[in-house]
């Protein structure tokens, strides 16, 4: 799949018990959710991480950071909604917010950075990636 704009992969995943701790959500899974969308973000603009590793460049995440604003328990219907920007001439952002009915709980970020995979130099960002990507 091409787009011809900014594009945004939602999903929405219920809570298990696997996902939790003794009160709430464990910040961990937010981390898993944001690899997740990725995947999902990549493979929906025809660019799934096999098809990356054989013929694209290598996108490392070389920062990542979530903020929680609302506790997020077991058996929440989370929306997630994943997300590119901040594109620079070699790196952007995916961004992934974390709603349960419509109320922002958490989002996160992750940085990567474009690299050519034989001497893993850094390689201007592929414009597949930027026409996705959402203006700042």
């Amino acid at each position: 799949m091409s787009t011809d704009g900014p594009h945004i992969h939602v999903e929405t995943r219920r809570i298990v018990m696997s996902e939790v701790d003794v009160s709430q959500i464990h910040f961990t899974m937010a981390y898993a959710w944001m690899d997740r969308g990725l995947c999902e973000w990549l493979a929906d603009l025809g660019w799934p991480f096999t098809r990356l590793l054989e013929e694209g460049v290598g996108i490392p995440i070389v920062n990542s950071q979530c903020r929680f604003d609302q506790r997020m328990v077991l058996d929440d219907l989370i929306t997630i909604e994943t997300s590119a920007g901040g594109v620079g001439s070699t790196s952007f952002r995916t961004r992934h917010r974390f709603m349960r009915d419509g109320e922002l709980c958490a989002e996160g970020e992750l940085t990567h950075v474009c690299i050519e995979r034989g001497g893993r130099s850094p390689v201007p960002v592929p414009e597949w990636i930027r026409a996705a990507a959402t203006p700042d």
